[in-house]
């Protein structure tokens, strides 16, 4: 489950750890959580089909970066390590 936690969370740049949370009865959508370094929590209040999906709207909602044009769904770009 740890380990799961880990795959399922990502820290950017800013100091924003965000963590993907498998939601639903199925456990097959997706949300997202963000923490920043005041401790402030940000929830995405959506579910998303895919976490590709998840991933990109916290990328532009907490980086405020708008899609860079990329078709790949599985591509994380530079922003998420």
């Amino acid at each position: 489950m740890a380990e799961e936690k880990r795959m399922n969370s990502r820290e950017y740049d800013e100091g924003v750890k965000v963590q993907f949370v498998p939601v639903g009865r199925q456990r097959r959508e997706w949300m997202w959580k963000a923490r920043d370094e005041s401790n402030t929590i940000t929830i995405s209040g959506q579910r998303f089909d895919s976490l590709s999906d998840a991933v990109r709207d916290a990328r532009t909602q907490i980086t405020g970066l708008a899609d860079d044009g990329h078709d790949d769904p599985d591509d994380d770009g530079p922003i998420v390590a």
